[in-house]
């Protein structure tokens, strides 16, 4: 029964890419960015996946700092972002003992940024710049690792439109490292006082005109 739940929220997750994908190629999807706790959105993205990862006998670790600025944020969108890496670093996890990490600490620049590590095979070096383009799958896991090839392309959309980076690092053999930056929700609403728009709301290809503040 654990195992049939399990596959039910992959199903979901991989209907949700495919709904989103249509929206940002349509270009409707919207984001409404509102001031969130940020350690609220990664707790409730591990809750959802630790059934997932039990199953599949991987511990999730959770490092998150103290005392983290709120951010602006679609909690929907943000979600499906950790969903995704979490995901992907739970299936991509191998050997005895597998753990995977998810920090989130504020970096040099002021911004939130999360990590997702895991102790997999890794990602061979000329596989890295293709990642985050849509249906891009190495040839050396797509036949032993389900998945559409959507769920980086769409992290890669939302964060962006949230004003954020995202960007991985791996090695062969030693497993993987995706990460991506949230703006604090003070300094998203300052530049926005500072701009052409009063609003923060936001699609996948830009600014979204003639929105109210949503808080």
């Amino acid at each position: 029964m654990h195992k049939m739940k399990a596959a039910a929220q992959s199903l979901t997750a991989f209907i949700n890419n495919m709904l989103n994908v249509s929206r940002i190629e349509n270009d409707k999807l919207t984001l409404k960015l509102h001031e969130e706790q940020w350690p609220e959105i990664v707790k409730t993205a591990i809750g959802d996946l630790s059934l997932r990862a039990r199953t599949r006998g991987v511990e999730l670790i959770t490092e998150v700092a103290p005392n983290l600025p709120t951010v602006g944020a679609d909690r929907v969108g943000a979600y499906e972002v950790l969903c995704n890496l979490i995901d992907n670093a739970i299936k991509y996890s191998g050997g005895s003992g597998k753990k995977v990490t998810i920090k989130a600490v504020v970096n040099s620049e002021g911004l939130v940024e999360t990590t997702v590590q895991d102790h997999g095979n890794g990602i061979p070096t000329a596989v890295l710049p293709s990642l985050f383009e849509k249906f891009y799958r190495s040839h050396r896991s797509r036949n032993q690792v389900g998945g559409t090839g959507l769920g980086l392309y769409l992290s890669k959309s939302i964060v962006e439109a949230h004003g954020g980076e995202i960007w991985v690092r791996s090695k062969e053999g030693e497993g993987s490292t995706f990460g991506f930056t949230m703006v604090p929700y003070t300094k998203l609403a300052e530049e926005q006082k500072n701009g052409d728009n009063n609003d923060i709301s936001r699609g996948a290809h830009g600014w979204i005109k003639n929105h109210s503040l949503y808080r």
